[in-house]
């Protein structure tokens, strides 16, 4: 069985802060975020260590000062005729929330998916940091726990880059200095919306040649798939029961588990933590014959974005009986998808597209974002579910003096899907984390355990 690379931290990534305007994709994260909440919600679990609260939250402000994406904010473009801007912000006290009550981990949890309701305004901050240092019975350990949440615009970073954020927050390497955009004077918004009006023209002519040239891109990637060079895209699966808006409560499940449970030489973490969610899904929705999964693929970063990934659909493949031959097919899927993904023909046609998307004006993209109707229905799905499946490095972080136990990410969820997973790992331990609403998953408690379940199948059928 081939073996499929994980998505990791890029602790090299070079995307740069010096050009201080928002690059169209993460702009249209930033408009899409008013329709469609989004923010990222990064867990981390420590021993409750021997360091004074207050002390650490002094730590915590002065690292947030010295890393560039905790320390800008969205500046919208004058008049919108120009793109959305980072400017310099100063992270205050107000950007960190102490929850001093003692918790139960039950209660922790409900307590973050609460939390879910009051996202980030990235214009005044990108970011905020919740703090329950008094956690008891959390997994991982005997003792009590501190639980640290960075919560974080999802147009700031992507998986990777919020995943490094964090890290540099709550480590203990030297920081360098930042690098963050300064604010702009008055003079030169208006210079801005000169230039803007100015090459209007211009940039319409560089849309349209552009347009033609990511369809010929286009056209030669589609001709490569029906010769059978590149793999075909997944296709799409009919709405099930868990494919709908969330209209009730929003619950957050977490199982933590040894990483060397999960990965053997025969397959990875994520396609044994796919082959498990189909089982569990399977049983779920009762009579599901045709499942697939949201997967999200890290890509190589474009130029001053913030965000560099994409979703591709993984077949999950319900009607095969056995584990280990299903485990082959997912991971066989998804093999398909990233050749598909990094094929140069794909590479090429996605480059020039976002070269065409770059000249587009930002009155016009942020026009078409208001035309998304969050209540629309789609016919189908890519994914049935979402699975973000990210490495958080070495365990090598704290928090009051404390080591971090494992680290949990909670995907978020969309108006045609109410169950979302996230598998993230932290030293030698993975944690799922399970996002459902109660308008599609009634009993959260019911699906993690049969979660739980399909996780120890799995490895029953490997060993």
């Amino acid at each position: 069985m081939p073996r499929v690379r994980l998505p990791r931290v890029r602790p090299d990534d070079k995307r740069s802060e010096r050009h201080c305007g928002l690059h169209p994709v993460d702009a249209r994260a930033h408009w899409m975020a008013a329709k469609i909440p989004s923010d990222q919600f990064l867990l981390y679990c420590f021993d409750r260590g021997p360091g004074d609260l207050d002390t650490e939250v002094r730590r915590l402000l002065e690292r947030s000062a010295r890393i560039d994406v905790l320390r800008t904010h969205i500046t919208d473009g004058p008049l919108r005729l120009t793109y959305p801007r980072w400017t310099a912000a100063q992270p205050g006290a107000g950007a960190i929330s102490v929850h001093r009550s003692p918790l139960t981990w039950s209660e922790c949890l409900d307590a973050i998916a609460a939390s879910f309701e009051h996202q980030v305004d990235p214009r005044v901050s990108v970011w905020h940091l919740h703090l329950y240092p008094n956690v008891t019975d959390a997994p991982g350990g005997d003792g009590a726990a501190g639980v640290v949440v960075l919560q974080l615009s999802h147009a700031a970073a992507d998986g990777s880059l919020a995943s490094q954020t964090a890290r540099d927050l709550l480590g203990l390497h030297r920081l360098p200095p930042a690098r963050g955009c300064h604010s702009g004077s008055t003079a030169a918004e208006l210079k801005s919306v000169a230039r803007a009006v100015a090459t209007l023209p211009f940039q319409v002519a560089m849309l349209v040649r552009g347009g033609l040239r990511a369809r010929r891109d286009a056209e030669a990637l589609e001709r490569a798939t029906e010769s059978g060079s590149v793999p075909r895209p997944a296709q799409s699966r009919a709405l099930t029961t868990v494919d709908v808006a969330p209209a009730g409560r929003t619950s957050i499940r977490t199982i933590v588990l040894p990483k060397a449970e999960l990965q053997t030489s025969d397959t990875t973490v994520t396609t044994f933590a796919l082959t498990a969610i189909s089982i569990a899904l399977q049983r779920f929705l009762g009579d599901a014959s045709d499942l697939a999964a949201e997967v999200t693929l890290a890509r190589a970063a474009r130029p001053d974005a913030r965000n560099n990934f994409g979703n591709v659909g993984v077949g999950l493949f319900p009607t095969e009986p056995d584990i280990r031959t299903r485990m082959l097919l997912i991971s066989q899927d998804l093999t398909a998808r990233r050749t598909r993904a990094n094929h140069p023909l794909s590479t090429a046609a996605r480059a020039s597209q976002d070269a065409a998307e770059t000249h587009v004006p930002a009155f016009l993209a942020e026009w078409g974002v208001a035309q998304f109707d969050p209540t629309a229905i789609p016919p189908t799905v890519t994914g049935n579910t979402v699975v973000s499946s990210v490495s958080r490095g070495a365990a090598d972080l704290t928090f009051c003096g404390g080591s971090v136990r494992f680290t949990a990410g909670f995907p978020a969820l969309s108006p045609a899907m109410s169950l979302t997973h996230g598998i993230h790992g932290i030293g030698n331990t993975v944690t799922v984390g399970i996002t459902s609403n109660s308008a599609a998953v009634h009993d959260p408690d019911r699906y993690e355990a049969l979660l739980r379940d399909a996780f120890r199948e799995v490895r029953t059928a490997l060993t």
